[in-house]
């Protein structure tokens, strides 16, 4: 169980990595344009396009599984704090389990689109640059709804085990707490 639990954290780490990197570079590109276009009067072409094509969609989406790793994911618990633990704890793995099912399609599906867009070699047309390829830009959202769909399996085995899914022992999926009592035992 450590195994499959350090080796999520080190994928989603690594991902939440790429993302971080991808900031930096979208950072530095847009900042040596500006500098570039207003210093000395020549832009870099195709910076909206790399942007846009490139940083932008791994920034989003390489990071989603760390996301859910995390349980950084925004919830809302209004009304399960009235529900009995029963009720809230089948509403979470319901919940884990559309997670499920909604991360595998979006893999799957980009992921068809993403070999389209290799086998066509798709590329933006620039004007005053050589043709920016696109394709490998395609492939980064079914990695990252894969490996989200990933954490989401790994987090609906916690879940119906009662096993602890963050790095402590008492580290429980989001929504869980409501149905614990002291420990781990009582969910």
């Amino acid at each position: 169980m450590g195994t499959i639990r350090k080796t999520i954290r080190y994928m989603t780490g690594a991902m939440g990595f790429l993302g971080s990197a991808l900031v930096i570079l979208l950072v530095l590109h847009v900042s040596a344009d500006v500098i570039l276009r207003n210093v000395f009067g020549y832009p870099i072409a195709g910076t909206i396009e790399v942007v846009s094509m490139v940083y932008m969609i791994g920034i989003c989406f390489l990071p989603l599984a760390l996301a859910d790793e995390r349980d950084a994911h925004i919830s809302v618990e209004v009304l399960t704090e009235l529900m009995p633990p029963g009720v809230v704890r089948w509403l979470i793995i319901a919940g884990t389990a559309l997670g499920i099912v909604v991360m595998g399609f979006l893999c799957w599906r980009t992921w068809l689109e993403a070999v389209v867009q290799y086998r066509k070699g798709a590329v933006m047309i620039v004007a005053g640059r050589d043709p920016i390829i696109t394709w490998p830009s395609y492939f980064l959202l079914p990695l990252g709804f894969g490996l989200s769909a990933l954490v989401c399996v790994w987090k609906i085995f916690c879940q119906m085990t009662r096993r602890p899914f963050g790095p402590g022992d008492d580290a429980l999926p989001a929504g869980m707490e409501l149905v614990a009592k002291d420990k781990i035992e009582n969910v």
